[in-house]
């Protein structure tokens, strides 16, 4: 089975460091209950978690961990209140914070289109593990998207309905016979569900949209890049879900199905194809208004 290096998912974690900030604040009432408050600068909900080490006096619902998420702007997520009136109280905390809604699930069960102009014929292969290629045998099998290739640039398109949450595509990649770049640009995009597709190696200031921008299937988003790999133009495509893992927030790769001239598919192995924007699958998550507007605009 072919299979090509892939540092994507290393960079999906790499780059929370560079993201904007949660903050948390909290304020006392006249209960006498401490109510916190998450900040969230971005356009998309982050989780986060709570961890109360220290509690005199003080209870909250969840114990000594609570989770919530955290909307765009100012939100409560939790709320201590006093066990016995007229005692003094103390607490003491931490937090931690992952983009993406842990409780959000889906409506359906989406098929995505292939991230390029319909009718271009691609090669699609399963990403290697960076790991699995300095010797890790754990990595082997791991799941880290898919590579589409194919023998001219193309336009990439959203593959599915949902919001522009974050981008980067100033990025110059020199070099010849690539298999990977330190920097590479990138288009990520959060879904209703709580999950996010982030597609890379596009071409730089090639980019169509804006962060908080919501695109709809096969909106254009930026051209391909990829000419000076050794796989030729190509785009990779990865999809992550925000889970909770016993008291900390992590994030998981996923396949998907996407839809195809030979009906919908998930990629297990090297297949070629030709890839088809049908009308369901552009249609299938869009609002009333939505949908009315495209079918006048048709």
């Amino acid at each position: 089975m072919i299979r090509f290096t892939h540092l994507l998912l290393l960079f999906f974690f790499a780059n929370q460091t560079l993201e904007a900030q949660i903050t948390i604040e909290t304020e006392r009432d006249k209960d006498n209950n401490v109510n916190f408050y998450a900040n969230n600068p971005k356009e998309i909900p982050y989780s986060v978690i709570l961890n109360f080490s220290q509690l005199q006096n003080m209870t909250t619902p969840a114990g000594g961990n609570t989770m919530a998420v955290a909307s765009p702007g100012r939100t409560k997520v939790a709320t201590l209140r006093p066990t016995l009136a007229g005692q003094g109280t103390s607490y003491r905390y931490s937090f931690s914070y992952a983009k993406g809604n842990v409780y959000a699930k889906s409506k359906i069960d989406p098929v995505y289109l292939v991230p390029v102009s319909e009718g271009v014929v691609v090669k699609a292969v399963l990403n290697n593990p960076l790991a699995a290629t300095v010797g890790d045998e754990s990595a082997k099998g791991s799941y880290v998207g898919v590579s589409f290739m194919f023998d001219q640039p193309t336009q990439i398109v959203a593959p599915r309905k949902g919001i522009v949450s974050e981008m980067k595509m100033d990025a110059i990649v020199d070099g010849k016979n690539l298999s990977f770049a330190r920097e590479e640009n990138y288009i990520e995009i959060y879904h209703e569900d709580g999950t996010f597709t982030k597609l890379t190696v596009l071409k730089a200031g090639s980019e169509k949209v804006k962060v908080g921008q919501q695109v709809l299937p096969g909106d254009i988003l930026a051209e391909s890049g990829g000419e000076n790999y050794s796989q030729g133009p190509h785009v990779r495509m990865i999809n992550i879900r925000t889970v909770k893992d016993n008291d900390r927030l992590t994030y998981q790769p996923f396949p998907v199905l996407f839809a195809s001239d030979k009906g919908n598919l998930e990629i297990k192995q090297y297949v070629t194809f030709s890839t088809e924007h049908p009308e369901e699958i552009i249609t299938m998550e869009m609002s009333k208004k939505e949908l009315k507007s495209y079918q006048e605009g048709k």
